[in-house]
């Protein structure tokens, strides 16, 4: 550790003089078109340095953690980390502290640089920082840090080590929430991509540099290539979408040279990591040479986060399209949602993933000679396949213009995509394809699925008490309070929403449909009870819905002039002015109904389910006794 640390440092500081120097070359740029006045050069720079660090500090957080939780794993069934391990996870705390620091300090830069390079205290501060948005993220960003530097110190288990590196990545991704990639046309598709990206490059960089530090065996560097292979390839495509996005709206020619030249420098930088990536793995390079341009990438990055991108361009984009981040054009008839198509990336990407998992077990089935019920196949792809049409088909397209709609997609995601999958049986499936280590091997993917299905806090979310809790209450949460007009203008919140509606779907309906990972779970009787118990508190979500006077849509907006004036109400549906748009008290009653029977009808099918398996189950048990008594006859 100690002879490589000095060539670590040089090449992980490489990347604030590269952002420093593209802020010199580029000057006051983008504060005109963004109503801002220039806040002088210190500011200017200031501000994407503690960027730099903050993003560093947070690729060694997550680098440091996935060495510990994946590379550098201790034989089966010792403790839960090696001693490399250890020593990880020392500095993914200690970094975690430096990224809490820099975005804490990015609190008061970014405002300053918001009010012109002067910071003046008063009311109107904490106004200009909720308008903003950004330093509330850089607030939430050093929050994160702290809790993850703080539950770092404490882990004791591989599961709790995968809770801190979800904190880590959160801390990565909030300030990404509020820049420049979640306002103008295409932001829908600019902002998961450029998460992604995020998150790819801190995992490819941070994974490099802490193995670097402190050292490992053949085995884990293999891991760490692996790792890297995988996350340089999502980092490259994650940033082309991105930037193929943010580089071609119409209206905004001219808008954003500097922006142009700092992602296409950066995306050369990339692929030039990415091969010398490709070449260290064969020798042929030192891996300080692909840590050092990947933390010019970050540098760079860092300066193209304060530049203004070409959809951001005045005019460049209509009311919806500014807000959704595409147009609207057609009434939804139900040729429109058919084939208005337009990807949602977070749930296409889970959805192309699982099944691509899925068939690789299936096909390692195969190569063994087993058999694999096809029901179960067939269900599982079904399940993958309707998560995309309910996210990605005009259900996706119009449902965040719609209540009718959007209610139609979250209750497929929640009831009817849940229960598919709990058909195909994956838990089983991975347990009869992944290959357990053998006596005084590494850890692996099998020891990991089960480090998870043993997790205390898994345990607690599959008790069917507390997942019939939240699959009811998250609907009957967003629905029938103001969470709904609070969260709807939010557009980088609608995939986490999403996925939140599967999960909660997925703890419910996977232990009763299909038994839990661990045990046998309740008996038929007690299954029935559940589901049975569940649908007419659906039922009562979408009563409310129809029984309601007003939109539920309708939002409460602070005065403009960030005084202390009467508080009106604005409504986020009036607000997109589309021609077409429909009556919202008669399309929230037609949500009522949706909501009603999508929520009730999969979970009738579960209860068919459960019915057809207890009957299985009793002529299984019948057949057993007689053999058991014409045995006992035959004996005698």
């Amino acid at each position: 550790m100690r002879r490589t640390a000095p060539a670590v440092a040089l090449a992980v500081l490489l990347g604030l003089p590269a952002a420093v120097t593209a802020v010199l070359l580029r000057g006051p740029a983008g504060y005109a078109e963004l109503g801002l006045a220039d806040p002088g050069a210190a500011l200017r720079v200031m501000v994407p340095v503690l960027r730099t660090v903050v993003d560093l500090a947070g690729a060694a957080t997550v680098g440091g953690l996935l060495v510990a939780l994946v590379v550098a794993t201790p034989p089966a069934g010792d403790d839960a980390f090696s001693p490399t391990g250890r020593r990880a996870l020392g500095l993914a705390r200690w970094s975690a502290w430096v990224g809490a620091g820099a975005a804490a300090l990015s609190v008061p830069a970014v405002l300053a640089e918001t009010l012109g390079g002067r910071l003046r205290l008063g009311p109107d501060l904490v106004t200009v920082m909720l308008a903003r948005g950004e330093p509330v993220s850089w607030l939430l960003a050093a929050v994160l840090g702290v809790a993850a530097a703080v539950a770092a110190g404490e882990v004791r288990r591989w599961t709790g080590g995968a809770a801190v590196l979800g904190l880590a990545v959160a801390g990565l991704l909030a300030p990404v929430a509020t820049g420049h990639a979640a306002d103008g046309l295409g932001h829908d598709l600019f902002l998961p991509a450029l998460a992604a990206h995020v998150v790819a490059a801190a995992a490819w960089l941070g994974t490099l540099g802490v193995l670097a530090l402190v050292g490992g065996d053949a085995r884990a560097w293999w891991r760490a290539a692996r790792i890297g292979t995988a996350a340089g390839i999502v980092t490259v495509v994650s940033g082309a979408v991105a930037a193929g996005v943010a580089l071609t709206a119409p209206g905004g020619e001219g808008v954003g040279p500097d922006y142009t030249v700092l992602v296409l420098l950066t995306a050369a930088l990339a692929v030039v990591a990415g091969g010398v990536l490709l070449r260290r793995r064969t020798g042929r390079v030192a891996w300080p040479v692909e840590l050092g341009v990947l933390a010019v990438v970050v540098g760079l990055s860092a300066v193209a986060s304060r530049a203004v991108p070409p959809v951001q361009a005045p005019g460049a984009a209509s009311a919806p399209a500014a807000i959704l981040g595409y147009g609207l054009a057609a009434a939804p008839d139900p040729w429109v949602l058919a084939t208005s198509w337009r990807p949602e990336l977070t749930s296409l990407t889970l959805a192309l993933v699982l099944a691509a998992l899925y068939a690789g077990g299936l096909r390692r089935l195969a190569r063994e000679g087993a058999r694999w019920p096809v029901g179960r196949s067939v269900a599982w792809f079904a399940g993958c396949a309707l998560l995309v049409v309910a996210t990605s088909s005009g259900l996706g397209r119009y449902g965040p213009a719609v209540l009718s709609i959007h209610v139609a997609g979250h209750m497929l995601v929640a009831t009817a995509v849940p229960l598919l999958w709990s058909l195909g049986a994956p838990v089983v499936l991975a347990r009869r394809t992944l290959r357990e280590a053998p006596p005084g091997g590494r850890e692996g993917p099998a020891e990991w699925l089960e480090h998870v299905l043993a997790a205390p806090t898994l345990r607690v979310a599959v008790n069917p008490v507390v997942a019939l809790v939240l699959v009811v209450g998250s609907p009957a949460l967003l629905y029938l309070t103001p969470v709904f007009s609070l969260t709807q203008p939010l557009g980088w919140l609608q995939p986490l929403m999403t996925l939140w509606f599967l999960l909660v779907g997925v703890l419910f309906l996977g232990p009763l449909v299909a038994g839990p990972p661990n045990g046998p779970g309740l008996p038929p009787l007690a299954r029935l009870t559940f589901l049975l118990a569940s649908m007419p508190l659906h039922a009562l979500v979408g009563l409310d819905m129809l029984a309601a006077d007003h939109p539920i849509s309708r939002t409460p907006v602070l005065p403009a002039d960030g005084g202390s004036g009467q508080v009106f109400v604005d409504d986020f549906f009036v607000r997109l002015r589309l021609p077409w748009a429909p009556d919202l008290l008669a399309d929230q009653h037609v949500a009522g109904v949706l909501a009603w029977l999508l929520g009730d009808l999969p979970l009738l099918a579960a209860v068919l389910v459960v019915l057809v398996g207890w009957s299985r189950q009793a002529r299984t048990e019948d057949a057993d006794r007689r053999a058991d008594l014409l045995a006992g006859l035959g004996s005698r």
